[in-house]
Parts: structure tokens; C-alpha cells; sequence
């Protein structure tokens, strides 16, 4: 079947956004949901703007040593996104050494727009259910 098949997409469009939904639920413990919802607000824009892998890596360059409550939203934002990426496109790397090592041209440009799609469902699952921010 095609991709282009609207059940399947809209299949495909509703297991991100499951997948978003039940990621969002997990960090709302452990991390600080108002500076999760405001990077789950800038993400699109930052992919738009500077790239998928300058996004990440720059998200990546936020963890701290050992993980803790100050980074844990750059690390839910990547791990969600990591996951989703490596379902969807059956990457066995990570996705910055995938990004960085293996993927072409074509295959980048598809991680991108479905880093946007599932960035879409995961801003919004945000918005409606961490605190913080203009909506409070």
C-alpha cells in the first residue's frame, strides 16, 4: 500500500501522536514541565531554522554529566524524538550518530519532516498538560 493511502497516514499520524501523548505523561516526573512546554514550543522553529541536526546536537550538548532535574527537559525532548525516529525509519543508531554518520540527503530530508509531524503532536500534548508558561 501507499503512504499516500489516508488510512494508513492517518494510522501512522495517530501512533505519534500515542507516542507523544504517553511521552509527554513520562516526563511530566522528571522534568521541569514549564521549561519542557517552552522547548516543546521552540522545537519546530529550531528544526526549521537551523536543521534537525543542529537541533539535536544542541539539545544533546545541554545533558549534563549525570542526568538531573536541570536537563531533564532536553533529554525528554531527545528521547522522545530518538525513539519515534528510530520506529519510523528503522534506525539502529542514535539519532545524532545517525544524523551525523549514515543518513543521506533524502533520508535526512524524510527524518525532518517526520521530526515535524511528531513535533507537532508532542507541542501540543505539552501545551494542554504541563504547567507553566502564558496559558497558567
Amino acid at each position: 500500500m501507499s503512504e499516500n493511502n489516508p488510512s494508513i497516514v492517518r494510522t501512522l499520524e495517530q501512533q505519534g501522536a500515542a507516542h507523544a501523548w504517553q511521552q509527554i505523561q513520562l516526563a511530566m516526573n522528571t522534568a521541569k514541565q514549564k521549561e519542557l512546554k517552552s522547548l516543546a514550543r521552540s522545537a519546530p522553529a529550531s528544526i526549521q531554522s537551523s536543521g534537525l541536526g543542529q537541533t539535536v546536537a544542541f539539545w544533546k550538548s545541554k545533558f549534563k554529566e549525570k542526568p538531573d532535574k536541570e536537563d531533564a527537559h532536553f533529554r525528554a525532548i531527545y528521547k522522545a524524538l530518538d525513539e519515534w525516529l528510530s520506529l519510523r525509519m528503522n534506525i539502529s543508531e542514535t539519532l545524532i550518530k545517525w544524523i551525523a554518520l549514515q543518513a543521506d540527503s533524502t533520508q535526512y530530508r524524510q527524518a525532518t519532516a517526520e521530526a515535524l509531524a511528531y513535533l507537532s503532536w508532542y507541542k501540543r500534548f505539552a501545551e494542554a498538560e504541563l504547567k507553566g508558561g502564558s496559558n497558567q
